[in-house]
C-alpha cells in the first residue's frame, strides 16, 4: 500500500478510538457524532 493509503487507515482507525472511548467515557453517545463531523471536515479539507 502506499503511504497515503497507509496513513489514511491510521487516522480513521485513531478517529474510531477515540469516540469509542467519548462515548463510553461520558456517556455521550448523543454528542459524539461531532467526531465523525470533525473528521468528515478534516478529510474533505485535507482531500
Amino acid at each position: 500500500m502506499s503511504k497515503k493509503i497507509t496513513m489514511n487507515w491510521i487516522i480513521a482507525i485513531i478517529v474510531a478510538a477515540v469516540y469509542l472511548l467519548v462515548s463510553i467515557a461520558f456517556s455521550a453517545w448523543a454528542y459524539s457524532w461531532i467526531i465523525w463531523v470533525a473528521y468528515g471536515i478534516y478529510r474533505l479539507i485535507i482531500k
